[in-house]
């Protein structure tokens, strides 16, 4: 460091003090490197600290709670407990300033709740998250405990109304319906309606998907005109088949096994086990399926294990 008239070196005495002697009480007007003390520019400095300045020296970022920035839309739509999305900025000796976004680190995850009945599938939740879940003692504690200035998202307080209705309503959590059924306040002020509602849109989302998928059912029924196409003549004296053609019995039976016939998957998309332990996850994989003709970075079986793991 510097050194003043007594000769002592001027010292740093913490990271928001100026440099001063120890033995006179001088204070050093120029600003040291310090990552603190630095603004958006380097600005009454010396050509010596210039020089040491990194030319990529990123300052410490502050938490988004420390300054009460307005939670971003995306930490209302998930559990992200204090982390948001951040800012920070490259600062060049010659004052060029880049700004980066940082994005926290998220993950989806799915957690069994009492309080709601059901299983939250796919929440998107941080890490600060989860370690607030620990310290609340479960999921919902950490629900119904945490003040909203600490909870930080709209989906947590609405998950907490349903708590409380649940709570006072116990016929109504035994219906045993997911719990964004009654998310809305009107739907908690008449429960039977909303469960009406939610059966009858249950059934007809049930009918529109069959109908959208049937073109691409692994079965299908020809129509009466291609019933009989062309074939081999049987060989003359050999025990021709009599076909039992069930399904035309009456019009209500066949139209029935057509319906039924479209709705078919495949054995693959029937049977799905994303759901089991280290099973496959939709979301992890590469977006889209990455580049055509391109071979994918090879990677670890323990890659990314924190958050492929399904549990």
């Amino acid at each position: 460091g510097k050194s003043c008239s007594h000769g002592f070196c001027l010292r740093v005495l913490g990271p928001f003090c100026r440099p001063r002697c120890f033995a006179c009480g001088f204070w050093l007007l120029a600003m040291p490197k310090n990552l603190h003390l630095f603004g958006a520019h380097l600005q009454n400095v010396s050509r010596r600290i210039q020089v040491g300045f990194r030319k990529n020296q990123i300052t410490r970022i502050v938490p988004v709670k420390s300054y009460g920035r307005p939670p971003s839309a995306s930490s209302q739509m998930s559990l992200w407990h204090g982390d948001d999305f951040n800012y920070y900025s490259k600062v060049h000796p010659n004052n060029w300033n880049k700004r980066r976004k940082v994005t926290p680190s998220n993950y989806r995850k799915d957690f069994e709740s009492e309080g709601l009945n059901s299983t939250i599938f796919n929440l998107r939740v941080t890490p600060s998250a989860l370690y607030a879940m620990d310290d609340a003692g479960g999921f919902d504690n950490y629900i119904l405990r945490t003040p909203p200035e600490e909870l930080r998202s709209a989906t947590g307080e609405k998950m907490r109304d349903v708590m409380y209705f649940y709570m006072a309503n116990p016929e109504v959590k035994a219906w045993g319906l997911p719990w964004k059924v009654f998310l809305r306040k009107r739907s908690r002020q008449d429960p039977a309606y909303a469960r009406y509602m939610h059966e009858a849109k249950k059934e007809a989302s049930g009918r529109a998907l069959a109908k959208q998928h049937s073109r691409f059912s692994p079965y299908y029924l020809p129509s009466q005109a291609l019933m009989h196409p062309a074939r081999q003549e049987f060989v003359e004296g050999s025990v021709q088949p009599n076909l039992n053609l069930w399904w035309r019995e009456g019009p209500a039976l066949e139209a029935a096994f057509r319906r039924r016939l479209g709705e078919a998957k495949s054995f693959e998309r029937a049977h799905a086990d994303h759901r089991e332990p280290m099973g496959f996850r939709y979301g992890q994989t590469m977006g889209g399926g990455g580049r055509n003709n391109t071979c994918p970075r090879l990677r670890g079986k323990t890659h990314r294990f924190r958050f492929l793991r399904p549990y």
